[in-house]
C-alpha cells in the first residue's frame, strides 16, 4: 500500500457490515436499467448495470451503491428508463449485481427513493404525491401535487417495507433511504415544502415522523442483519429551508433513535442544483465545512461525505482531519473505475481524474440519455471494454498517429497498450489540440486533465512523440507504417456559415470580425464593445463571455436558441450564468445576425417576429458558428496505405468525448 494513505484503506464498521476501505460510490442515475418492452414504462436493473457497478468494485472501491430504485408507482416515472424495486421481478437483477460485486470484496447497499413533488404524471397519468400542494421547481416536474392523505402515507411506508424484503432477498448488505435533493423524505422534513397541519407537519417532531416510520418499517423486514442509513442534506441552501443548525438537531435525533447505522450527507435542493452536483466552476471538496458540522453533531455513527472529491489525496485529508468516515467519489469512478487499486498501488499518476465538466453524466441524464464520460469512453460498455479486455495484438504493427488532440492521444494510448510500435506526430509545440484552448478560459483549467493523463501514458507506454511537425503524404510514404490514424482535428468556420440559414453571413470579411480561437490565442486586439454570435449552443460562447467580461469588456451574446447555452448541462449552466450575469453580460436569445456592415454595425433580427434592429459601435464581433474538418490529409492518403483510419473532428467536428471514443475504438481495432 502506498505510504501516503494511512486512512483511506482502513476498514469501516457500518452497523453489522464491515467495509474494506473508505472509498464509496454513491447511488446515481445512469439510465442503464433494462428497458421495459412497453415504451415509457419503468423496468428493472439487469446485466448492463451489473457490469457497470462490478467494474468499480473490481477497480478497488469498498462500498458500491445500487440504484436509485423507485419504491412506488407514483415515483416510477421520474427519469427515462427508471427501474423499480416494488416488484419481485427486480430480484434476479439484484442477485446478479450483488454476486458480481461481492466477488471483488466490496459491499453493496441499495438506495430507495421517492421523488415526491419532483415528478410528472405525463407518462403514468397518475397524480404526483407530496406532503403538501407545493409544486416542484421545474427541473423534473412542476405539477401541483396531491397532498398525501394519511392512507397514502401508510401505503408508501408499506412499499418501503416491501422493497426492503426484496432487497434482502437480492443479497444487499445495506439499505439507504434517499432524503435529500428535494426528494420525498426531505420534503416531509423541510418547512419549505411541508405545509401540513396534522401529525406529519408543523413541529420538527411531526416533520420527522414520516421518515422514522419508514425506517421502522424497513427495520421490521431486515432486522439487524443489514445496515440501514439515510441520505440527508447538511443545509438546504435556500431561504426558508433547513439550515445546518436544523440538520445538526435532526442528525442527533436520528442517531438517538437507534434506527440508523450511518448518515450519508449531501446538501441542497433542486432549487440549488449546481450546489448538489458541483460542476467544474465549483471547488473540490466544497461541501466539507457543512458535512463536518454534521460529523461534530453525532456521537458514534459514521458520516459519509460527497462533493467533487476526485483525488485520493483529497479523500485522505478529509479522513485525517476527522471530517467524515466514508468518502463518496462517484463521478471520479465514472471517469476511472480503478482509482482505488491505483491509489493503493501507488500509481496515482495513472488516475484519469474527473474534470467536472458534467457533460456525459448529469448532462446526459437530464436530457434523457444513458450516461457517458468525456474522460472514459468505456462507460456503459464495461462488459465488452472493461478492465482487462485490452489484449496484446497478435501481430505488432508500426502505427503512425497524426494529430495530438484528445482523439489522437487516445488512439495512441490504446494502440501502444496493445503492443504496437506507435509514433505520434503533432504540428504544434505541445499535445492537446483544442483542449489547450478550452483550458485557458476562466474556471475551465481542469479541462487540461484530458491531456495530462494521456500525455503521461505516452511516456509510460513508449509512444514516440514528435512535435512541431506537419505530416505530409511524402512523410507517410517515407515512414512506411503498417497503419495510419489521422486525427488532424478541425478549424473554426470564419464565414458565419451555419445550419440556420445554411449560408454565409454577408459581411463576414469585415476587419472587426474574428473567431473565438483568435481571442484565446491572443492573436487579435479585442475592443471594449463585443458581440458574440453563438451557433455552438454549448459552453464556448459563454466561457468566452466570461473571459472578456472579466477583462472589463461590454459583452452581448446573440443566439437563435430559446436561451443561451441550450446544449450545456443545467448545473454548469447555473454556475456560468451566475458568473457572467454578475459581470453584466447581456444575453439575447431568439435572434440572429442578418448582415455585418462596415464601421462596427450589425443588422440583427428576431427569429420570432422578424423585426430588425441595428447594433452600432461594435469593436469586435465574434463568430462562434462551428468548425469544419481538417480532412485533406486523410483523403490524400486514402488508398495509399495499408490501413487507414480517421478519428475525432477530422471525421466530423464534435465534442471531445466523441473524439476520445473514436480514438479508443480505433486503438482496439488496430
Amino acid at each position: 500500500m502506498a505510504n501516503q494513505f494511512q486512512y483511506l484503506f482502513t476498514p469501516l464498521k457500518i452497523g453489522p457490515v464491515t467495509v474494506k476501505n473508505r472509498i464509496m460510490i454513491t447511488a446515481h442515475a445512469t439510465a442503464f436499467g433494462d428497458t421495459n418492452p412497453v415504451c415509457g414504462e419503468p423496468g428493472f436493473y439487469g446485466e448492463r448495470y451489473a457490469h457497470y457497478l462490478a467494474e468499480r468494485a473490481k477497480g478497488g472501491a469498498g462500498l458500491i451503491y445500487f440504484g436509485q430504485v423507485n419504491i412506488h408507482p407514483t415515483s416510477a416515472y421520474e427519469l427515462v428508463n427508471a427501474s423499480i424495486g416494488y416488484d419481485r421481478a427486480a430480484i434476479p437483477g439484484y442477485k446478479r449485481a450483488t454476486e458480481m460485486i461481492h466477488q471483488y470484496g466490496a459491499k453493496v447497499f441499495i438506495q430507495f427513493m421517492h421523488s415526491g413533488m419532483n415528478n410528472s404524471g405525463e407518462v403514468s397519468r397518475l397524480s404526483v404525491w407530496a406532503p403538501s400542494n407545493v409544486p416542484g421547481p421545474g427541473a423534473i416536474g412542476r405539477e401541483t401535487p396531491k397532498a398525501m392523505e394519511l392512507e397514502d402515507i401508510q401505503e408508501v411506508i408499506e412499499y418501503y417495507g416491501r422493497c426492503a424484503s426484496y432487497a434482502k432477498e437480492g443479497g444487499f448488505d445495506g439499505i439507504e433511504i434517499h432524503s435529500t435533493h428535494s426528494y420525498l423524505g426531505q420534503q416531509f422534513l423541510s418547512p419549505l415544502y411541508n405545509k401540513r397541519t396534522d401529525k406529519y407537519g408543523g413541529s420538527l417532531e411531526n416533520r420527522m415522523r414520516f421518515l422514522l416510520e419508514a425506517l421502522e418499517r424497513v427495520r421490521k423486514e431486515t432486522g439487524r442483519d443489514m445496515a440501514l442509513g439515510l441520505r440527508i442534506p447538511a443545509d438546504e441552501l435556500v431561504p426558508g429551508g433547513l439550515t445546518l443548525d436544523d440538520m445538526k438537531i435532526i442528525a442527533r435525533e436520528l442517531e438517538a433513535t437507534g434506527l440508523v447505522d450511518y448518515l450519508n450527507v449531501s446538501v441542497g435542493t433542486i432549487h440549488a442544483i449546481h450546489m448538489v452536483i458541483g460542476p467544474m466552476y465549483i471547488p473540490h471538496a466544497y461541501l466539507m465545512p457543512l458535512i463536518a458540522g454534521i460529523k461534530e453533531a453525532v456521537k458514534d455513527i459514521p458520516i459519509f461525505c460527497i462533493g467533487r472529491i476526485v483525488d485520493p489525496m483529497e479523500a485522505e485529508k478529509i479522513l485525517a482531519d476527522g471530517h467524515a468516515d466514508m468518502i463518496g467519489m462517484t463521478r471520479a469512478h465514472i471517469a476511472d473505475p480503478e482509482i482505488g487499486n491505483k491509489a493503493r498501488e501507488g500509481r496515482v499518476d495513472d488516475i484519469r481524474n474527473c474534470i467536472g465538466c458534467c457533460q456525459g453524466c448529469i448532462g446526459h441524464i437530464i436530457s434523457w440519455h444513458p450516461i457517458t464520460c468525456v474522460q472514459n469512453p468505456i462507460v456503459g460498455k464495461e462488459k465488452e471494454w472493461g478492465i482487462g479486455t485490452i489484449k496484446r495484438a497478435e501481430k505488432r504493427k508500426k502505427v503512425m498517429v497524426i494529430g495530438g488532440g484528445p482523439g489522437g492521444l487516445e488512439a495512441a494510448r490504446v494502440a501502444a497498450e496493445r503492443g504496437h510500435a506507435v509514433t505520434l506526430y503533432e504540428k504544434a509545440s505541445e499535445l492537446g489540440g483544442q483542449i489547450n484552448l478550452a483550458a485557458k478560459l476562466p474556471g475551465r483549467d481542469e479541462m487540461d486533465g484530458i491531456v495530462r493523463y494521456r500525455n503521461i501514458q505516452m511516456g509510460k507506454l513508449g509512444v514516440k512523440v514528435i512535435l512541431n511537425t506537419e505530416v505530409t503524404p511524402a512523410l507517410v510514404a517515407k515512414e512506411a507504417p503498417d497503419a495510419v490514424v489521422v486525427a488532424t482535428g478541425s478549424r473554426p468556420i470564419r464565414t458565419g456559415f451555419q445550419g440556420f440559414t445554411c449560408a454565409e453571413i454577408p459581411g463576414y470579411q469585415q476587419d472587426y470580425v474574428v473567431v473565438a480561437e483568435d481571442i484565446i490565442k491572443n492573436q487579435v486586439k479585442v475592443g471594449n464593445k463585443v458581440v458574440i454570435l453563438d451557433e455552438d449552443l454549448h459552453i464556448k460562447a459563454l466561457a468566452l463571455a466570461d473571459l472578456l467580461s472579466e477583462q472589463g469588456k461590454q459583452v452581448e451574446i446573440i443566439t437563435r436558441a430559446l436561451y443561451v447555452g441550450t446544449e450545456v448541462d443545467f448545473v454548469t449552466l447555473a454556475a456560468i450564468y451566475q458568473r457572467i450575469c454578475s459581470k453584466g453580460v447581456t444575453l439575447t436569445p431568439n435572434s440572429f445576425i442578418k448582415e455585418i456592415l462596415p464601421g462596427g454595425k450589425v443588422v440583427a433580427f428576431s427569429i420570432i417576429t422578424q423585426e430588425e434592429r441595428k447594433l452600432e459601435g461594435i469593436d469586435t464581433l465574434v463568430l462562434v458558428t462551428g468548425n469544419q474538418p481538417e480532412e485533406g490529409l486523410y483523403f490524400a492518403l486514402k488508398g495509399k496505405v495499408k490501413e487507414l483510419y480517421r478519428v475525432g473532428d477530422c471525421v466530423a467536428p464534435r465534442k471531445a468525448d466523441r473524439a476520445i471514443y473514436d480514438g479508443h475504438q480505433v486503438g482496439r481495432m488496430l
